[in-house]
């Protein structure tokens, strides 16, 4: 393959009106027969595995007999149960942060409450003092508005 970008091979041959390469033929994977066994010397099907056998399970246990096809659901179910009941499935990720239910209010510490009753007071003075800012700034607005016009051109 030449060392051109697809782009510029793709102009160069649209331009010439070329013919793209022709890769090279890929050579037929060799098959090599396998000796077929026959049904009285094949193994066996294990058999399926059964609510007694899930008893017998631990955490060390090979699960894979148990999702195989052809297994009872309710004895996969039960299987599967029992495998992540294990402790080593239940560790909590340190970077799951959606878990957390932020619906529900923590409860303040005794300490912030106490922190935080000064703050009625502080917020009544705060409001008291916009208001009386408002009013002041109100009369001051009206006393300009009702000043008789010759004592504002006096100067002129």
């Amino acid at each position: 393959m030449s060392d051109e970008g697809f782009l510029r091979r793709w102009a160069r041959l649209k331009s010439t009106g070329g013919e793209p390469e022709q890769a090279q033929p890929v050579p037929a994977p060799v098959v090599v027969p396998v000796a077929v066994e026959s049904e009285a010397e094949a193994a066996p099907p294990a058999p399926l595995p059964t609510m007694d056998d899930v008893a017998k399970l631990t955490p060390d246990a090979d699960f894979s007999a148990f999702v195989a096809k052809g297994v009872d659901k309710s004895v996969q179910r039960l299987a599967l149960k029992k495998l992540f009941a294990d402790p080593h499935f239940n560790a909590i990720d340190g970077l799951d942060m959606y878990m957390n239910d932020y619906n529900k209010a923590a409860p303040l510490p005794p300490g912030m409450l106490a922190s935080l009753k000064h703050a009625p007071g502080v917020l009544s003075r705060l409001f008291e003092e916009q208001a009386e800012r408002a009013e002041a700034e109100a009369a001051q607005e009206q006393a300009s508005e009702q000043a008789p016009p010759s004592t504002q051109q006096g100067n002129a």
